[in-house]
């Protein structure tokens, strides 16, 4: 069981670095020239805090991993 509940984090931690890499892309783009990009910023900004919340919930996934085991 805790096989499968580790290449679930795994799977969560990938997808979340596969949104976050293409959001700052995007996010670095939008600053360089913000006429050209079509999604607007508040959308940028909901799509930013949405993958915050994935982050810290990886964060807490793995927060249990990293600790010393006593």
């Amino acid at each position: 069981m805790n096989t499968l509940k580790l290449i679930g984090k795994i799977i969560l931690w990938i997808f979340t670095i596969y949104l976050i890499v293409p959001y700052s892309m995007a996010l670095i783009m939008k600053i360089e020239e913000p006429h050209i990009k079509n999604l607007n910023t508040k959308e940028f900004i909901i799509y930013g805090i949405l993958l915050l919340g994935l982050v810290f919930i990886n964060y807490k996934l793995f927060s249990s991993n990293l600790k010393d085991k006593k």
